[in-house]
């Protein structure tokens, strides 16, 4: 027995309990709703009610360093998107969206607990974040959001393509209510966003666009959108919406700045020659953008305005050699051998290859081709990132080159 008590007396004192296991714990629910937490307003739908926080801002506020309406009509945005005049799709029947979702992904399981909307109504652009206290009040949810978009004629999204449209569809087909998303244009602003400034930035997620392109900063207290479930888990469970504050500040910015960023793009395209583009970097890939939109006066220059601009030679290079296709395409065959001649100076071994190609074929000067061809070979084979099958066809070129300067001399 003293055995079985001193046993017992050294579990006690590393803290092990002895007898019936206690009872767990149960949480008690905070219970604190979102109608304390911030001001809301009810929908009334046919699957009943729902609650939203609606702001209006207006037409001259701005964020960061661009408001939210643009000043004039944005037709080249719109080609870009493929939207055809005869839509006439126009500020007022834009809606601006973005959501947050209990998870990452966008499958099935997936679901919006927040979206928030914007649109322009009177001089004013109208935000609602539409909120869905507990899963059971999705179909009123996904009607309240429907009745928002009614006269929706094209929705502007960040990554809306890949992520918060899907998921919104999957989620109309789940409750069988249709969906006002599946016959309506969409102009996803992170494309274009890519297209414009990823040589300069890199990374082009809406932090970053909002910190470089907007010079715009959030204050604190928000919740980025990648905590933003668990955020909303811990609400289904405890009943405290007093978190959620920071993600519906993190929605709003989120929509804000969706709508000056169209302003941003649009008016860019509107007037290429503003000062929104100074970096030489956001000139050639603007160049590249009006080259896709055919046209080809506004790319040319500002292809021409990159190269006067200061850079790294790597990038120099790269604007000589895709401005000297640009030309080529456009039958502006002596600019285009300006610009390669130039590359090759700088020792360029597609410049080296298209120069080739130009005496060899246009000019007829065999023995510049030649020449060309054996510095160019020269470079390959110190350079190991280049394959075999790379440069048997400049040896190739050499031999057949050989073979024409003989003959010419013969024929002389």
């Amino acid at each position: 027995m003293k055995d079985w008590q001193d046993l017992s007396e050294q579990l006690r004192k590393l803290g092990v309990k002895l007898g019936m296991p206690n009872e767990p714990h149960k949480h008690t629910k905070t219970h604190y709703p979102i109608e304390k937490v911030l001001n809301c307003s009810e929908t009334h739908t046919l699957a009943g009610t729902i609650l939203s926080v609606k702001q209006t801002f207006d037409y001259n506020y701005a964020q960061g360093n661009t408001k939210l309406a643009p000043d004039t009509y944005f037709n080249r945005l719109l080609q870009w998107a493929k939207i055809p005049d005869k839509d006439l799709v126009s500020l007022k029947n834009l809606v601006f969206l973005d959501t947050e979702t209990t998870g990452l992904s966008s499958g099935t399981g997936t679901m919006a607990f927040m979206v928030g909307v914007g649109k322009f109504i009177d001089h004013h652009f109208l935000l609602e974040q539409f909120f869905l206290r507990n899963p059971a009040e999705e179909a009123a949810f996904l009607h309240a959001l429907s009745l928002f978009c009614a006269d929706m004629k094209a929705v502007v999204t960040y990554n809306g393509k890949a992520f918060d449209i899907p998921i919104l569809n999957t989620r109309h087909i789940l409750q069988r209510i249709p969906s006002p998303f599946v016959d309506v244009y969409h102009i996803d602003l992170l494309t274009i966003s890519r297209q414009l400034w990823r040589l300069r930035l890199t990374q082009c997620n809406l932090a970053n666009i909002e910190r470089n392109i907007l010079e715009f900063q959030r204050k604190g207290g928000e919740v980025t959108g990648y905590l933003a479930p668990e955020f909303y888990k811990d609400y289904l469970r405890t009943g405290d919406a007093r978190p959620l504050e920071g993600v519906f500040y993190h929605n709003q910015e989120d929509v804000v700045s969706l709508s000056a960023l169209f302003n941003k793009v649009a008016s860019l395209l509107e007037n290429p020659k503003s000062d929104d583009l100074k970096h030489s970097n956001d000139m050639f890939s603007a160049a590249r953008v009006f080259n896709h939109l055919e046209d080809f006066e506004t790319a040319d220059l500002l292809y021409s305005q990159s190269l006067q601009s200061e850079t790294s030679q790597e990038l120099f290079i790269k604007y000589l050699l895709e401005h000297a296709q640009f030309l080529r395409r456009n039958k502006a065959y002596d600019d285009a051998l300006k610009l390669w001649i130039r590359a090759a100076e700088l020792d360029n071994l597609e410049a080296l290859i298209q120069l080739a190609k130009h005496h060899e074929h246009k000019s007829k000067d065999f023995q510049q081709a030649q020449s060309i061809t054996l510095k160019a070979i020269s470079i390959m084979q110190d350079d190991s990132s280049f394959t075999d099958a790379q440069l048997f066809a400049l040896f190739h070129r050499k031999k057949r080159l050989e073979s024409k300067i003989n003959k010419s001399k013969e024929i002389k």
